[in-house]
């Protein structure tokens, strides 16, 4: 049979014995082993002297408190300090052993090496089931705003779509309901004037005239208002474009229309971006057009175009979302008369003129603002009066790929 003292220093776990200051009498070899440190160097010394700082703490104001009180403790968790300076994680049973003239505390310090992992990956599964509840609590907040969005886009959708249809209806009227009456006018103008003697035609010559101009207008501002409402529903691909070609064909298409041949059009390279060519050349036709009819007609038109690459937000009217892209600006200035400041928002509305002009319907920029809107882009004009406009255009150099999927 075993002696005692062999059974103690056999034992697989530490055996420590301590009085009632803390003062270490005996300690067996496994804990010896495991502080790395000889009998003689730990007895006489303060069982606080092994312990790390917090389990020190513990020790002296929870562990040898409730020992002195109860005579007992269990399954405390507390850590050692080897010499090395290695935390040793152990679980302590602890007895009060003898009467209170030789009373003698005995403690067994089991390791829990593997506890001790245990409770990390418990604490690591903890913190990534709180992150995992955190994280589907933002797809859920995220998955309401989407649902929230996507109602709002539908909404919106459909009233485009019915705008569109509205636009649709606007065009067949112009296309066929004014137009008979405006041909009819004419018809019987004509006719009138035809059974008219040469002496009632004269005496009426002022009012014939003013009917003439105003048949003349009406038709005009008829077919412009039906050029507006059809140009941007007119199918056509979107393609990379040069435009230095449109602005050449634009300004040519000006020069014929007005008759002049004084129109100078200065063009600096300008990088290549994607739209549709017919309705750019349309834009710059008219505010080459627009700049002509404006301009003094005692002195020759020069414009200058120049262009930059610049970043701007896809996100046009979204707030707080960001996606910056590259976009060419488009400088098209002129030295004509200009005008007013103030009225720099005013020039884009629909039939709005700040002259009096046969010439001008006040459709051009507005149909200009419809064409770069839906080309993604925005547009702009600055002048000054005496000192000429510069109207800037910026669209998009590539296009948004879900967007021009659908075109």
């Amino acid at each position: 049979m075993l002696l005692p003292q062999q059974i103690l220093d056999d034992l697989p776990s530490g055996c420590i014995t301590f009085d009632k200051d803390g003062i270490i009498h005996y300690v067996n070899p496994f804990i010896c082993q495991l502080l790395e440190q000889s009998s003689d160097d730990l007895c006489s010394k303060n069982l606080n002297s092994i312990l790390t700082v917090a389990s020190g703490i513990f020790y002296q104001t929870h562990f040898f408190p409730l020992l002195k009180l109860k005579g007992e403790v269990n399954e405390i968790f507390m850590t050692l300090k080897a010499k090395n300076g290695s935390r040793i994680p152990v679980m302590v049973n602890a007895k009060a052993s003898g009467n209170d003239s030789q009373l003698i505390y005995i403690g067994l310090f089991s390791t829990v090496w593997e506890r001790q992992k245990y409770e990390q990956a418990l604490l690591d599964a903890t913190k990534a089931q709180k992150k995992a509840i955190e994280e589907n609590a933002v797809l859920i907040q995220l998955k309401k705003e989407l649902e929230i969005n996507q109602q709002r886009l539908d909404r919106n959708l459909a009233m485009v779509n019915d705008r569109n249809a509205e636009y649709l209806q606007i065009g067949k009227v112009l296309t066929h309901d004014m137009q008979e009456p405006i041909r009819k006018i004419y018809f019987y103008l004509e006719t009138l004037k035809n059974n008219l003697s040469s002496h009632q035609i004269q005496e009426n010559n002022s009012s014939i005239v003013i009917l003439n101009k105003s048949v003349t207008r009406l038709q005009r501002l008829t077919n412009a208002l039906l050029d507006f409402v059809s140009t941007a529903s007119k199918e056509e691909p979107y393609a990379q474009l040069a435009a230095a070609p449109l602005l050449q064909q634009a300004a040519k298409e000006v020069q014929e229309e007005l008759g002049i041949d004084d129109l100078l059009l200065e063009v600096s390279p300008i990088p290549e971006f994607w739209g549709k060519a017919s309705q750019i050349r349309r834009v710059f036709f008219e505010i080459i057009k627009n700049a002509v009819i404006h301009n003094d007609p005692t002195l020759p038109l020069v414009m200058k175009v120049n262009a930059v690459i610049i970043a701007e937000n896809a996100y046009r009217v979204t707030a707080g979302k960001y996606q910056f892209t590259d976009h060419v600006q488009i400088e098209l200035r002129d030295d004509g008369v200009g005008f007013d400041s103030q009225y720099e928002q005013y020039v884009f509305g629909l039939l709005n003129k700040l002259r009096v002009n046969p010439d001008a319907l006040g459709i051009g920029l507005t149909l200009c603002r419809q064409i770069v809107a839906a080309h993604q882009g925005q547009i702009k004009i600055q002048s000054t009066p005496l000192m000429g406009s510069k109207v800037t255009i910026t669209i998009p150099i590539k296009p948004p790929q879900d967007f021009y999927n659908e075109n």
